[in-house]
């Protein structure tokens, strides 16, 4: 995590910046951090807190206090800035509970089928957003999703049999996942579980 710190502000600034082959920079990349057995620092009390504690649990994280010193990241889930910016000189990256300009990162809202996770964020714009495009999301996903992963990965030898060159393979999966396809992962026949 060396180099200099940059704010939000600053990354902020790029977006107005021309860069080739891009229309515009992503306010952030989503990635999917696996926490089990990792230390995360947790810091705050009530309700967002406890959400916030509820989440990380289910990660497999190990929830710290400020003083921890393996923490890479932390959760400020009171939003206080002092906090915030101690974390920061240690070079944890942050959290900030409603406080986007204060964020490293966000927490996104989460359609889980497990072991499809679908994440949804709005860069902080606007949680009820997230909120409400998760739970039409989570209506139109069917349960089987995760059963029909799990297959898909139980079947990479029988596809790689099938489809030694991986150009293939991808398109005869790809065609297989299609609409109306014999394994649409949105149609009733691709229910595998």
């Amino acid at each position: 995590m060396g180099g200099s710190a940059r704010t939000p502000a600053d990354r902020g600034a790029d977006r107005g910046r021309h860069h080739p082959g891009l229309d515009r920079l992503m306010h952030s990349l989503p990635v999917f951090l696996k926490l089990e057995g990792r230390a995360v620092i947790l810091i705050g009390t009530g309700d967002a807190a406890d959400a916030k504690r509820r989440l990380l649990k289910r990660a497999g994280a190990i929830i710290v206090g400020e003083e921890d010193a393996h923490a890479r990241i932390a959760i400020v889930a009171d939003g206080d800035e002092a906090t915030v910016l101690r974390l920061r000189a240690r070079g944890i990256l942050v959290n900030a509970t409603d406080r986007p300009k204060l964020c490293d990162f966000t927490l996104p809202a989460i359609v889980d089928r497990d072991p499809v996770l679908i994440a949804i964020g709005t860069g902080g714009a606007s949680a009820g957003l997230a909120a409400a495009l998760r739970q039409r999301l989570e209506a139109m996903l069917p349960a089987h999703l995760g059963g029909l992963a799990r297959a898909l990965f139980g079947a990479r030898g029988e596809l790689r049999r099938l489809w030694p060159d991986a150009g293939q393979r991808r398109r005869g999966i790809a065609q297989g996942l299609a609409p109306g396809g014999p394994v649409d992962p949105l149609g009733a026949q691709g229910d595998v579980a």
